[in-house]
């Protein structure tokens, strides 16, 4: 009889059922509905919806003991008949909740002010208001689940506005300001979008690697901050050439022809 060998979480056995947890895993976050060649095994599993932890009897349970007795189930079902019609406006109210149309007031731009330090200050404190609130994290959860479930699709926009509107403001301020001339590819709406998208990962990674966040910092500013700089520095026509950022970028790394 041959020896026994120890469980291990890496030996063959416990990589067979990684695999068929990181499958799961696939086609629980893949855009499409299951494959064909998936929907035999996996026809008895039952993914579950968006926010499937928020159960509605929960809700009702615990209103009460906040609303007194007009809070009852009934109360509740005659507004939405169901989980469904119940989920969207729960997101709705819980992205916009305590959430200023403006929290960071109008940044200041003037002689004295250097734009580098306008773009640290504001980056700063709207990336440290983000990560305080746990409503940021919500719409980098439900991101991914948003092609099963469409009806969360247009709720989520809003959440996003305050953001956006305060790095518009900015954008204008600067371009007005300073005389700026952006270069053709870079209007206001694709400026925010990118912006949008760098706070979007900037937040996560916050949650994901906390510790790295203070580490990145160089002389006072914030990877974010440094990061928004470079980014204007190639968003602005800085030369007035009227070049697209591409064009600029391959005319400045073109191999230079030697002297002889």
């Amino acid at each position: 009889m041959g020896l026994r060998t120890t469980p291990s979480r890496h030996d063959t056995t416990a990589q067979h059922f990684l695999s068929v947890a990181a499958d799961l895993i696939d086609a629980y976050l893949q855009a499409e509905p299951i494959h064909p060649d998936q929907s035999h095994r996996l026809r008895h599993v039952r993914f579950p919806a968006a926010l499937e932890w928020l159960h509605t009897e929960d809700v009702i349970r615990l209103a009460p003991s906040w609303a007194g007795e007009a809070a009852s189930r009934r109360a509740f079902f005659s507004r939405w008949p169901t989980r469904a019609d119940f989920l969207p406006d729960a997101v709705v109210y819980t992205l916009l909740r305590e959430q200023d149309d403006d929290p960071h007031g109008p940044a200041v731009l003037g002689p004295s002010v250097p734009v580098s330090r306008l773009v640290i200050g504001v980056a700063d404190e709207l990336l440290a208001d983000l990560v305080r609130h746990p409503r940021s994290y919500l719409v980098l959860h439900l991101g991914p689940l948003l092609p099963r479930h469409p009806q969360l699709s247009g709720v989520l926009l809003p959440g996003s506005r305050a953001a956006t509107s305060v790095w518009l403001g900015i954008y204008r301020r600067l371009a007005h300001g300073l005389d700026l001339v952006m270069r053709p590819e870079w209007t206001f709406k694709r400026m925010s979008t990118v912006l949008q998208a760098m706070l979007d990962g900037f937040v996560l990674r916050h949650r994901v690697q906390p510790d790295d966040q203070a580490a990145a910092r160089w002389k006072g500013a914030s990877l974010l901050a440094d990061a928004i700089i470079a980014f204007l520095l190639g968003a602005v026509d800085w030369d007035l050439t009227g070049q697209p950022g591409r064009t600029a970028l391959d005319l400045l790394t073109r191999p230079q022809p030697r002297l002889r």
